[in-house]
């Protein structure tokens, strides 16, 4: 090979890696979503919010005999389910709580980039962690 064919060879292979490359990270930027802006930190009786975004930490406290059933972390929200309510903390907007209903069953909960499910026996509930608001929707199971 001549040395202008292996200079051209050699230009393509650096513009090959160089699209690979790039199109890696946008995979991966998008693939991931929404960077880590919240954690939670249990301490006895209070909840403890890490919010890197506000650059603070939110607490809450729980009530008496309350215990924590399950909780579910994301990107940029956090639900936690009690025996007495079901709690979400958005990193645009604190602290916010539903009451359990009677006799209802957690059956599932995830938190993901800013959204949190939670579906229990009796409804299916969302939390929006950017604008703080639970919705609410009874289940049809039954009917």
């Amino acid at each position: 090979m001549r040395p202008s064919q292996r200079r051209v060879c050699a230009s393509f292979a650096a513009v090959l890696a160089l699209s690979l490359g790039a199109a890696a990270a946008r995979a991966q930027l998008a693939s991931e979503g929404v960077p880590k802006l919240v954690d939670l930190v249990v301490d006895g009786r209070w909840l403890t919010a890490s919010n890197i975004r506000a650059s603070r930490f939110d607490d809450l406290k729980l009530n008496a005999q309350e215990r924590i059933n399950r909780s579910g972390v994301g990107a940029a929200v956090i639900v936690v389910v009690t025996n007495q309510r079901i709690i979400g903390y958005g990193v645009g907007s604190g602290w916010r709580s539903v009451p359990r209903l009677a006799n209802e069953q957690l059956e599932k909960l995830t938190a993901e980039d800013y959204a949190g499910l939670v579906v229990t026996s009796r409804r299916l509930l969302n939390f929006n962690g950017e604008s703080g608001v639970w919705g609410e929707k009874d289940r049809q199971i039954g009917r």
